[in-house]
Parts: structure tokens; sequence; C-alpha cells
């Protein structure tokens, strides 16, 4: 039997077989991932969010969905709650999946197509299904996903501005609509505006096309105040920072962990492949420090810091491993298991629907009165907003409408700490709907609160005869 080519693979019909049977996992995995869209308690209050926005509400300045959140809030992801109660109403659950399938296969796709360009097919499906498994706590059916598309989208830019020299001016429209759609569009600006530095002084360009690359993150900046937000959006910034002990995906992540997993074995990885070089770049040092702040920052920028880690490993592996660009066959490939990803989509039965736990109770909460209050933990409330909007529903997880006063007597509250009985006084619910192994339901069960309803999961519980009142702060 003949050796192989000097060069060659050692096994060459393994190493033609390999991107194709990764890319079918890769598809696989995201067909499992689509019957989990609505999986996240927060998307159902982006849902009622949305709706109020369709209503009526104004974008510079929204209202409350409950007296008992009294925030000055500014809405940061309007636009896609908009776009998803749309789809809602005009086409229910199956619309709601199918733009939860589009936006996985999109951020998948687009972050192959951002690691091929320098690497191979089979670098680039290992390091994009790497990816994939270390976001999946985060991939939910939120305005959040946006995010981590966008963020491959200024890497695939500066990317190419670092090879011609040319400024990406793309990005600038790209900040308008990133400020519209999440929070972290914060976080695109500074990373626009790092790599820019990073590309003027690799490249030393004259001081015209330098200006022209410095100006695309202070145009993105500027874009992105120009939504009809307006510059109140910089004071979202700040609140969110401040917040972080009331949020667990904003608080610093714990990168010892299983679920980690893949972040750190993408970060040790390009870590490796740098100490063996002896050119390392400036801009490859950079995109290892910004992966590096996103990995600490908080739980939520997790997804960020595998996009830019895998960026920076695929090009370092690419430098050791020749590659062609994608060819037609290759894009017939991707575009074809895209496709039977989409197709697949609206015919599987869901799982993990928080809601599924809510609706036994439907009949009881649909012979409430109108405005009645109902006690709830944050998953509870988030469903509630969407399923039952003529009820009031004090917490429900959207942490912008609570002032800090409001968020920490909500988690003393949960934890039963000091005064937790004066903030049920306050809120006077007609009801709560609990979940039964709380430490909430247990305590209002032993200060005399009647059980309406349990299933294995939730209780309903209604107060003692003659403590049902009238909250005094409530409109009429």
């Amino acid at each position: 039997m003949a050796a192989p080519a000097s060069g060659g693979p050692r096994f060459p019909l393994l190493a033609r077989a390999y991107p194709l049977i990764a890319a079918a996992l890769a598809a696989a995995l995201l067909v499992a991932l689509d019957r989990r869209p609505l999986r996240s308690f927060d998307t159902y209050f982006h849902l009622r969010f949305g709706q109020e926005f369709l209503d009526g509400w104004s974008i510079a300045h929204p209202g409350q969905l409950s007296t008992a959140s009294t925030n000055d809030w500014v809405p940061t992801q309007w636009l896609p709650q908009v776009v998803l109660a749309r789809i809602a109403d005009d086409l229910g659950t199956t619309g709601l999946v199918l733009a939860f399938s589009l936006l996985v296969v999109g951020f998948a796709v687009a972050t192959y197509l951002l690691l091929r360009r320098h690497a191979d097919s089979a670098v680039a499906i290992t390091l994009t299904l790497v990816v994939i498994l270390g976001c999946l706590p985060s991939l939910s059916l939120r305005p959040q996903v946006l995010s981590y598309l966008f963020l491959v989208a200024v890497l695939g830019a500066w990317d190419r501005a670092r090879a011609s020299g040319r400024a990406p001016w793309p990005l600038v429209p790209l900040g308008w609509l990133w400020a519209t759609c999440h929070g972290m569009w914060v976080v695109g600006v500074a990373a626009c505006a790092f790599l820019a530095v990073l590309v003027v002084l690799e490249r030393r360009p004259g001081r015209g096309r330098a200006l022209a690359l410095l100006a695309v993150p202070a145009g993105m900046l500027l874009a992105s105040l120009a939504t009809p937000v307006g510059p109140r959006l910089l004071s979202a910034v700040l609140l969110v920072n401040s917040r972080s002990d009331f949020f667990a995906e904003w608080a610093a992540p714990d990168l010892v962990s299983i679920g980690a997993a893949p972040l750190t074995a993408l970060a040790a990885l390009a870590v490796v492949l740098l100490v063996r070089r002896r050119d390392v770049g400036l801009y490859e040092l950079g995109l290892l420090a910004m992966g590096g702040a996103f990995a600490v920052y908080s739980g939520r920028t997790l997804p960020l810091a595998l996009i830019t880690l895998a960026a920076l490993v695929a090009s370092e592996l690419g430098r050791r491993r020749p590659h062609r660009p994608v060819g037609r066959s290759e894009a017939l490939v991707v575009l074809g298991l895209a496709a039977v990803v989409l197709a697949v989509a609206p015919s599987q039965s869901l799982l993990d629907d928080p809601a599924a736990r809510v609706r036994p109770f439907a009949s009881r909460l649909d012979a409430l009165p109108a405005g009645s209050r109902v006690l709830t933990d944050w998953p509870v409330g988030g469903v509630l907003l969407w399923l039952e909007p003529r009820l009031d529903v004090p917490l429900h997880g959207y942490g912008d409408v609570y002032t800090e006063d409001e968020l920490q007597r909500y988690a003393d509250l949960d934890h039963l700490e000091p005064g937790w009985d004066d903030t049920v006084d306050r809120l006077a619910p007609r009801v709560a709907l609990l979940p039964d192994d709380s430490a909430l339901a247990y305590a209002l069960e032993r200060d005399g609160w009647s059980v309406q309803q349990r299933t294995k999961e939730l209780v309903l519980l209604a107060p003692p005869p003659g403590q049902t009142r009238t909250d005094p702060n409530r409109p009429d």
C-alpha cells in the first residue's frame, strides 16, 4: 500500500468525511435545540413588553405594568420585542419556533463562516461546535442572541479591515440596529473601538486612513444614540452595572465548572498556540485580551468570549494548515443543512416550556377580577405577564423597571428576610402562585393562606378571609 503523499493527511478518507460528519452533528444539535425555544421565562415578558409597545407605549418614555415597579426605565430591546409580539399575534407558537430556529441557525452559520475565513472546514466546524456547546445555556428566544450574532459581524468586519486597510463603514448602521435590539450594544461599540486601535497600531496607515478607521466606532456610538430612545441609552448601561447582585447572569461567572469547559478549552488552546509563536501580532494579543475580559466580566458575556477566542484559535490553526476558500459545493452543503434544520423545526414537539407549569391554573386565574394582583416569583411572573395580561403581576424578572430599593425588597421577600411580611402586606395580593417547595409558599401556608390548587410544581394560595384588601397605592 502506497504511503500518503508528503504533507497530506494520514487518513485521507477520514479527513474528507470528518467535516461532513461534524456538520451533520451540528445540524442535529440545532434541531434538538429548536425544541426548546421557550425554555427561558424571559421570552414571555419580552412578548408582553412588545405587545405594550404595539398597543401604544412610547419607546422614549414607556409605561409600567404594575405600581409595584416605579423606576424610570429605558427600553433597550424594544425592536425584537415588538417583532416577537407581532410574530406571536400573526403566527402563534409556530412562528416563534421558526424565529428561534432562524436565529440560532443564522448564528451558527455566521460563526462558521467567520472561522472558515482563516481555517479549513474541519477546524471551522469543530470550533463552531465548541462555540454552540458553550453557548447552549444562553441560547433561547431572547434578544441577547442578536448580540452574539452582531459580535460575529464586528469580528468579521475588522478581520477584513485588517487585511485591506479600508474602514468597515457598514458597522455604523449596525450600531444603530444593535442599540434597538439589546443592551450589550455598548459592548459592541467598545469592541469596535478596541479593534480599530489594534488595526491602526498594527498597520500604521497614513493619517487620513487612520482617522477613517477610528471614525467607525465613533460613528457606531453616535448612531446608537440616535435611536428613538436617544442618549438615555447611556444611563441604561450604568443601571445594569449596578444590579449584578440581583441577577446571576450579570455576576462574575464560575469558570471552573462543566458548563464553562468549552470556554476553558478554547482559552487554554489559544494561549498554547500563541506561546509557540515567535512573531505574535498585536491584533492576536488583543483578541486574547478581549476574550479574557468577556470571560471574567459576567455570565452573560461568556458567549462573546467563546466567539472571540474561537476566532483567534481558528486564525492560529489556519497559519499551520493551508486551506482553500469556501467553494460552491461547501456553500451548498452549509445552506442545505441550514434549510433542513429550519424545515424540521415547526414539526417538533416543544420541551422545557415554563408556561406549561402555569397553564393548569388558567381557569382559576381567569376567574379573578381584572387588575387582581398575583404574588409570584420571577419565573412564574414572567410567564403570567403574557398568559394573563389582565392581571397585575408585580414580580416578573424584567429588572429595568424596578428601583434598587424595590429589587432589594423583593429579594428579601424571596429569602424571607426580616420585613418580608410587610412587603406582602404592601403588595396586597389577591392570590399567590408560587413554586410548591419555595420558602415563601411554606411561610404563607403557615400564616393561614389556604391552598386553592396544587400541582407537582406550583401551588395557588389565597389569603385568610378578611385579609384581602385593595392596595391604597394602586389607582382605581
